[in-house]
């Protein structure tokens, strides 16, 4: 007799990935609700459940939960499994030292995750969660793209430039300054590591919050989201420089030369003839009959670009977001948007769950880690502050300040190679998260207050700020 007839009670692998999906549209039906109910924006709703119901599971013991709160240090494993197609097992030997592999270590947790009880319902959710969180990002920054257009993002793009050079460059002294200061046993590298790590501002969170109180078509927001875009593509620069300082000891020049050429390259050729070849482009799409294969073209483009980021060592994120650029004619773009609503609504909401669900909160009764997250949380604020100063007059400068400061996909992205290299130790990786939190948390409060009536006292204090640091 068949197997599948002897045991009909077997369960498809995918059956426990829909079951996790299920709580995770609820735990978002939720959030939205509450920030409806007080009018906050989604994204801030989204991390709040997922810090609730994600530490509540972890205590409980749920292995689902166990397995998410360690998702940050597995998710290099999953990332050497995707590209070289070896086993779990032989991926976390490749990922983590001999000493995290030894029993105690970090290595030996998530190991034990992936080869354990659990292993397959692990390995499985972990993969799908990792795809599905990437392609929402990707989706909500081509979102984004068809919105701004070309011609809006090049019309502040000088002064972006300025706003986004200046914060990441600003973030890293502070950075090195507190690092330097603080008694953490850390390498030089290492903590040009942990400095770089907060230098990155998150387009992906700036995106969605600007999205969610309706003002990413404004000045200030289109500000905002060209220097967020600059200063990611700055940040995997500096993850490149820090990966070099750390693994070899000493930076290969020509690497990094190339990662900055091809990035500036790629980033201008689209500012500059992006319209031109998205023009052409919409008029051919525009004739494809019925009108809903019409979203089929521009979704395969989106992909085809983050693709070609990937290749150039930059995040597929910006490619996304590159896509949407080349395609905002006029003529398609509102039929695009309209069809892409739903795919966002469903992956988009999966990545800030996921930030919120890895925060576990028993590291907050720990008063060195708790010095540590308030020492770093003031440095990633007083680094990125001043550099709105050169955002020109044009736009109210105290806005552009607050829109800089969440981090997220980038930072988390330098957290997790942080934690696989061994430089980032238990009580860091839990300040840098939890930075990240409460810069998403606070930004998102603040950035709602300041678009509304514009406050001449915050204009006020960041100018202020502006002198002594001047000084």
């Amino acid at each position: 007799m068949p197997s599948s007839l002897a045991h009909p009670m077997i369960l498809h692998p995918f059956s426990s990935i829909m079951l996790e999906l299920a709580l995770l549209i609820t735990m978002v039906l939720v959030a939205r609700w509450l920030t409806d109910r007080y009018r906050q924006p989604a994204v801030l709703g989204e991390l709040l459940i997922g810090v609730l119901v994600g530490n509540l599971g972890y205590w409980v013991g749920l292995p689902f939960f166990n397995f998410v709160m360690s998702y940050g240090a597995a998710s290099p494993v999953f990332d050497q499994v995707w590209q070289s197609g070896v086993s779990a097992a032989q991926a976390a030997g490749q990922v983590f030292g001999a000493g995290e592999l030894a029993p105690g270590g970090r290595g030996h947790e998530v190991l034990q995750l992936l080869t354990g009880d659990h292993a397959l319902a692990n390995v499985n959710t972990g993969m799908s969660l990792w795809l599905f969180s990437s392609l929402g990002i990707i989706l909500l920054l081509f979102h984004v793209g068809l919105k701004t257009g070309v011609r809006q993002l090049r019309s502040v793009g000088a002064d972006a430039a300025r706003v986004a050079v200046a914060g990441a460059l600003g973030t890293l002294v502070v950075g090195l300054l507190v690092i330097w200061i603080l008694p953490v046993d850390l390498s030089g590298a290492g903590r040009f590591f942990i400095a770089a790590t907060l230098s990155a501002t998150s387009i992906g969170v700036a995106t969605r919050m600007l999205e969610d109180i309706g003002k990413a078509d404004t000045s200030e927001g289109r500000m905002i989201l060209g220097a967020c875009v600059l200063n990611d593509m700055l940040g995997l620069v500096l993850l490149a420089l820090s990966i070099e300082l750390v693994v070899k000891g000493h930076l290969d020049l020509p690497a990094v030369a190339w990662l900055l050429a091809s990035s500036g390259a790629f980033l201008g050729a689209i500012v500059l003839f992006g319209d031109q070849l998205g023009r052409p482009f919409a008029q051919q799409l525009n004739r494809i009959r019925p009108t809903e294969n019409r979203f089929l073209a521009p979704l395969a483009f989106a992909f085809l670009l983050g693709w070609l980021c990937s290749s150039l060592g930059l995040s597929g994120t910006v490619g996304g977001f590159a896509a949407g650029l080349i395609l905002s004619d006029e003529s398609l773009r509102d039929k695009t948007k309209e069809m892409l609503m739903p795919l966002i609504a469903v992956f988009t909401p999966i990545f800030f769950l996921l930030i919120g669900m890895q925060v576990n909160l028993a590291v907050f009764l720990q008063w060195h880690t708790l010095l540590l997250t308030v020492a770093l949380l003031l440095a990633a604020v007083l680094g990125k502050l001043p550099a709105a100063l050169l955002a020109g007059p044009e736009v109210d400068r105290a806005t552009v300040a607050l829109g800089m400061l969440p981090r997220g996909e980038v930072a988390l992205i330098f957290v997790g190679v942080g934690r696989a290299l061994g430089v980032i130790d238990d009580h860091v990786f839990a300040a840098l998260v939890a930075v990240i939190i409460l810069l998403a948390f606070g930004s998102g409060v603040a950035l709602k207050w300041a678009f509304g009536p514009r406050s001449a006292r915050a204009e006020a204090l960041l100018a202020r700020l502006g002198r002594r640091v001047a000084q």
